[in-house]
């Protein structure tokens, strides 16, 4: 379902979305290998965070609802493009699923890291929508209503 959405990102957010699952991978690589010298972070913990629940519909919407207020202030005060900033915030909580609950979210089972990313996208951008949509540039509004449009679509075709 969410690899329409792709189509509408410009090729720049879609290899970083793509970049994403690989970025993810190599810092928690990184991570695993650092975290054996760290108190408490050892092989047997970093294993115990793999296996532990899946991520609580709660949570997800929390984690969505700090990222749009995130983008909504590097964009209006910042004026970093809302692309940019709606990506980073995708790629943090993909990395937070995917490392700390094994990619696995509640009501979904366990996801890839694109997946998550993808719909952490379209959760962060519908909540741009309603919170600061009227006080971004064109450009942006053109980004957030295309993002919105090829989920309708998507949706609109599972029915």
């Amino acid at each position: 379902m969410f690899r329409s959405l792709q189509a509408c990102l410009t090729a720049k957010a879609r290899v970083s979305v793509v970049a994403t699952s690989a970025a993810v991978s190599a810092l928690a690589s990184a991570l695993a290998i650092s975290a054996g010298s760290l108190p408490g972070m050892g092989r047997p913990a970093l294993a115990q965070a793999a296996a532990a629940k899946p991520a609580s519909m709660e949570l997800m919407n929390d984690m969505a609802l700090a990222a749009a207020v995130n983008v909504c202030e590097l964009v209006v005060e910042s004026k970093i493009p809302v692309e940019k900033a709606v990506l980073s915030n995708a790629k943090a909580i993909t990395y937070v699923v995917t490392n700390r609950y094994g990619g696995q979210v509640a009501n979904a089972g366990k996801l890839q890291p694109e997946q998550i990313a993808n719909g952490t996208i379209i959760q962060v951008v519908g909540r741009v929508r309603q919170g600061c949509y009227n006080r971004l540039g064109a450009a942006d509004k053109k980004f957030v209503d295309e993002v919105l449009s090829e989920y309708s679509k998507a949706v609109d075709s599972k029915k």
